[in-house]
């Protein structure tokens, strides 16, 4: 009795099913197509380009085999087969093999650029299996396609079909040994059910019996789980992953990334809305100061990663004290501000300063030891030491800095308490002189093309040589001089001699560098900005194209100005870049509105960027979204060759960092660039 599951189907009713599915088939392999050469494209990667590109040849394959299969008007047989299963066999092993060699490799983002090229070669490559195909069975078909040839042939597709699909199969799981993502496994899934396809047709004895029907059932299955494991991994995936980076750079505008708490700008925020509550309801408001006594000692001899502990330690200790956590923010460094409502008394205030304070008298541990830490607390109240936001804050600020003269103790401010005020004004004056007698100069640190290697410009850095104090760096007096407004004095300097000394290498021989010069908010502001930098350019004689101006995001704030200056400074023909992009909060909403040429992302995003994905997600998106605006991307802080590593397999443009080297003085910088070699960027 013939096995059942050999038994052949009626021709018509078979034919009527099989080319159902064929073109089921081929309209999911259009759908491919489209999701790699139409939708998306903002976020194309390799796998779904190629992906589209190998569907085409094989749908090709699969029309071909319908238009000359079996009950066709152009079914041709040859030999002991046909042409229509010739294309068949092709396409399955053409198939597997496309495969087994996109998932051999990597997925990465690429360019739409891209599409055209590769989806003509795919074309062309089809084109030209449909004409050998035709070629060779109209010549030779008869003596290839009969006999031992024959099962020669379909013996090598069915290897290769096996062997492709299965490598394919392999390599996936493999790679993804550790983590295997459900999007991952939908493929996996198709992958499966395509060899299950391919071995139902291999045990067809005839093109219309059991198995051959349950191959092309199979194959469906198949072609349906790789289109939505297609779109999960390369289109549903990334957009999640986009979208949850954007929240996380919104997250950070308002929030510290190292302890969680709300930042500087989210208090002043709210210190404006408790103080508009407490003026209606005649309440006390307190602000409590904190700075962690002898910290920059504690992470300068052990190492930022214990110094970071350390002030998780810190928030944690102020949040068993403090009942509300969004009451509690870090200013940055050190320094932590607690805001207290409603009031009854100063003595509640004093009650909570003393607590925090004897929460820190247990040692902190870590790991193999402990530290003992302390700290200084200075508190100013409202209505009575300020009645404003910034007043309160400078008070407490003030009577901070009185505490840590005694150390781990609080202090209430009190008007007499100007010791800080006084030392920042001798510290004005002298800047004034400074000016005067030269006493500041520049460090120039190079930035360096990833894909070469090669030297494209230097970022000044201001410094300051004073007479008593030794070298000062920026974060000593540049708060100062942006209180009195002689930032823009030290600004055009910097500007000045930036253009300068660039001028002066050229003239020396050396190849022409852009020299980058950060803008303080008050020099952006000014209305005769692009007048001055005009002005400067023309009298160091430097070419326009050698400067690179650097704005931060919060400069973008106002975005009218922002776009009417920086419009009217392209037109000058310098360079504009984004300065420690990701921490700012209207970038997203605005940045393809503004004229700019690069952006570059904030060191706190490339510190631990090989330990956390959160920082590898946000370099991933900013470097993308980048890259869709046409703009270069410079990685800021790169101290290790992994970052660097990482960094040039996104293919990330430019980086800087002590990795390359730490700013150099003129002299320094001048041999840098006569060893390594540098050219125009």
């Amino acid at each position: 009795m013939q096995d059942w599951l050999y038994t052949d189907f009626d021709l018509h009713a078979y034919m009527l099913f099989h080319n159902g599915i064929e073109y089921i088939t081929y309209g999911i392999g259009f759908s491919m197509l489209l999701l790699g050469s139409i939708f998306f494209v903002h976020t194309l990667t390799a796998h779904r380009l190629y992906l589209a590109a190998l569907y085409l040849i094989v749908g090709m394959m699969e029309i071909m085999h319908v238009w000359t299969n079996e009950g066709m008007p152009r079914h041709m047989p040859i030999g002991d087969t046909s042409v229509g299963l010739v294309f068949s066999e092709l396409a399955q092993a053409v198939g597997a093999a496309g495969l087994f060699l996109i998932f051999r490799t990597r997925d990465r983002p690429v360019s739409a650029s891209r599409r055209l090229p590769v989806l003509a070669a795919s074309a062309t490559i089809g084109i030209l299996l449909i004409l050998t195909i035709n070629t060779l069975t109209l010549r030779w078909g008869d003596a290839l396609m009969s006999g031992e040839s024959w099962i020669a042939i379909r013996t090598l597709s069915v290897t290769i079909t096996f062997s492709c699909l299965s490598m394919a199969l392999f390599t996936i799981l493999y790679r993804n040994r550790t983590e295997r993502p459900p999007a991952l496994l939908t493929i996996v899934q198709a992958l499966t059910w395509q060899l299950a396809a391919a071995t139902a047709i291999a045990l067809s004895q005839t093109t219309t019996d059991f198995y051959m029907v349950v191959g092309h059932l199979y194959k469906l299955i198949g072609y349906c789980y790789l289109i939505k494991g297609i779109y999960l991994v390369s289109v549903e995936e990334p957009y999640r992953r986009q979208k949850l980076a954007e929240e996380r750079i919104n997250y950070l505008a308002y929030h510290d990334e190292l302890t969680g708490l709300s930042n500087r700008r989210l208090l002043s925020e709210q210190m404006n809305r408790e103080l508009s509550a407490a003026r209606e309801r005649s309440s006390m408001l307190a602000v409590l100061l904190l700075d962690v006594d002898r910290f920059k000692t504690i992470n300068d001899s052990l190492g930022h990663r214990v110094g970071d502990r350390i002030l998780n330690a810190v928030t944690e200790r102020l949040l068993a004290v403090v009942e509300r956590r969004e009451h509690v923010f870090r200013m940055g460094g050190d320094e932590f501000t607690i805001l207290l409502t409603d009031l009854a008394s100063r003595a509640e205030a004093e009650e909570t300063a003393a607590r925090i304070v004897q929460s820190f008298s247990t040692p902190i541990p870590m790991e193999h030891s402990e530290y003992h830490i302390t700290v200084s607390v200075g508190i100013s109240f409202y209505p009575e030491d300020a009645d404003n936001v910034d007043d309160l804050i400078k008070n407490a600020d003030i009577a901070m800095y009185s505490a840590k003269a005694l150390r781990n103790e609080y202090r209430l401010f009190t008007p007499g308490m100007n010791t800080k005020a006084d030392e920042r004004l001798l510290l004005e004056n002298d800047m004034r002189r400074a000016l005067e007698q030269q006493q500041f100069y520049l460090l120039y640190q190079p930035q360096m093309e990833l894909s070469t290697g090669r030297t494209l410009g230097a970022e000044a850095l201001i410094r300051w040589r004073h007479p008593q104090r030794g070298e000062l760096s920026p974060i000593a007096f540049i708060p100062i001089a942006e209180e009195n407004g002689m930032v823009l004095q030290l600004g055009e300097w910097v500007l000045r001699e930036a253009c300068r000394q660039n001028k002066a290498w050229q003239n020396q021989g050396l190849p022409p560098i852009t020299v980058s010069v950060n803008l303080s908010m008050r020099q952006f502001a000014q209305a005769d900005l692009v007048s001055r930098v005009q002005a400067i350019l023309e009298e160091t004689a430097l070419s326009p194209q050698y400067l690179e101006l650097e704005i931060t995001e919060s400069m973008t704030s106002d975005v009218d100005h922002a776009i009417v200056t920086l419009t009217e400074l392209k037109k000058l023909g310098v360079k504009i870049s984004i300065d420690d992009f990701g921490t700012g909060y209207s970038s997203l909403l605005y940045l393809k509105k503004f004229p700019i040429d690069k952006l570059k992302i904030d060191r706190s995003f490339v510190f631990e960027l090989t330990v956390g994905s959160s920082d590898a997600a946000i370099v991933t998106t900013i470097t993308m979204m980048a890259r869709q605006l046409g703009l270069r991307v410079t990685a800021e802080g790169v101290e290790n060759s992994a970052q660097l590593q990482f960094l040039q397999e996104l293919q990330c443009d430019e980086a800087q960092g002590y990795y390359f080297a730490k700013p150099l003085p003129t002299e320094e910088l001048q041999r840098w660039l006569e060893l390594a070699g540098v050219t125009s960027a």
